[in-house]
């Protein structure tokens, strides 16, 4: 019972939680208009930013904290959150500093009041694809924050390293996967369905925490790395509602995804040479953050994939972004600073803020 080969734009483009699309399983969620968004200029991404910002303190002084309205606030933040990812892959593609340069703070006081201008956007949707239009005039700390440098040719590009990784683990072995789903046409609807609830998320959660146990010598230790890839998915806070994805047909998908990761790692001759863990990681937090249908209700992805992005040294998050965070997610309202870890680069350049008073540019 294979997947049919078109497949409904609104899915990848999606800009409401969930997904409920059998076709692809959740395999198209969202990711690859986040790839393309990174690939646009940046005058676009900062229009996209600035309609966010409005949206949010408009949403905030029509209803102020009242729980229901038709755009929720943390939706609306996390995408704020993936646009600074797309922003700072885009920084990478076009030649930022690799990390061990320094990156330049940008004192977020000299940003503010830039973000209320012009009317509200009625209607817009978190995540929405916004028609390019003139940019407000300024820019997040993450969009200005970069150190250009000369490329080096044979480095990958990493909008295109998240392209190929999410694509290899995710779409190239879908058709795979629902091949040998084992069931009636209605049970293997039912896993289809499944899928679809957080599962791809919840994978590239554990491959994260594969590489964080044994870094880049990964490959030497496959049956760990895997048990560990397993578990992120079968222990996830989301699988009481995936009871069709047993742990055998976990063990299947993990299997076709770890050779579709081996398989791109060597791709750009090899990957694995040329990539930092720290870069690598990132692109994998990136990814999880991109293709989880809800990262504001996903405490796997918060805890592994953007509480970590906040702390990066590279600072992708920027320091506006960080406190819409502290406003609207209990476990960042007291600030998104964490401290070091003695021997690592985690945690520098973090964000000292503490949660604002009152919501940013309000």
């Amino acid at each position: 019972m294979a997947a049919t080969k078109t497949h409904p734009p609104s899915c990848a483009k999606a800009t409401r939680p969930g997904c409920k699309c059998t076709n692809c399983g959740g395999t198209q969620h969202g990711w690859s208009n986040w790839v393309e968004i990174a690939r646009e200029p940046e005058p676009v991404r900062t229009e996209r930013r600035m309609r966010l910002i409005r949206m949010l303190t408009d949403w905030l002084a029509k209803h102020g904290e009242k729980p229901k309205a038709k755009v929720h606030p943390k939706e609306a933040t996390v995408d704020l959150l993936r646009i600074d990812c797309a922003g700072g892959l885009a920084r990478s593609a076009a030649g930022a500093a690799p990390d061990s340069a320094p990156i330049p703070r940008h004192d977020a006081r000299t940003e503010s009041g830039e973000t209320s201008a012009g009317p509200p956007v009625a209607g817009d949707q978190p995540g929405s694809r916004a028609p390019a239009g003139e940019p407000d005039g300024s820019a997040s700390e993450a969009e200005v924050a970069r150190v250009p440098h000369e490329v080096e040719p044979d480095r990958p590009d990493a909008v295109e390293q998240v392209d190929a990784f999410a694509q290899a683990m995710t779409k190239d072995i879908w058709q795979d996967v629902v091949g040998e789903l084992q069931g009636s046409p209605e049970e293997i609807k039912a896993i289809r369905l499944q899928f679809a609830h957080h599962c791809w998320c919840d994978l590239f959660i554990g491959f994260v925490q594969a590489l964080e146990a044994f870094g880049k010598v990964v490959e030497k230790a496959p049956d760990k790395a895997k048990e560990i890839i397993t578990e992120a998915i079968c222990g996830s806070s989301k699988q009481k509602k995936r009871s069709k994805l047993t742990e055998q047909v976990v063990d299947m998908v993990v299997d076709k995804a770890w050779s579709a990761f081996k398989a791109a790692a060597i791709a750009h001759s090899p990957l694995f040479g040329l990539l930092s863990g720290e870069e690598l990681l990132r692109n994998l937090r990136i990814i999880a953050i991109f293709i989880c249908p809800a990262p504001n209700n996903h405490k796997e992805v918060q805890e592994h994939a953007i509480d970590p992005l906040l702390r990066d040294a590279r600072a992708y998050i920027s320091d506006e972004t960080k406190q819409w965070l502290a406003t609207r997610f209990k476990q960042w309202a007291d600030g998104v600073a964490r401290p070091a870890v003695p021997g690592s680069r985690e945690g520098e350049g973090r964000s000292e803020l503490g949660p604002p008073k009152r919501p940013p540019h309000d």
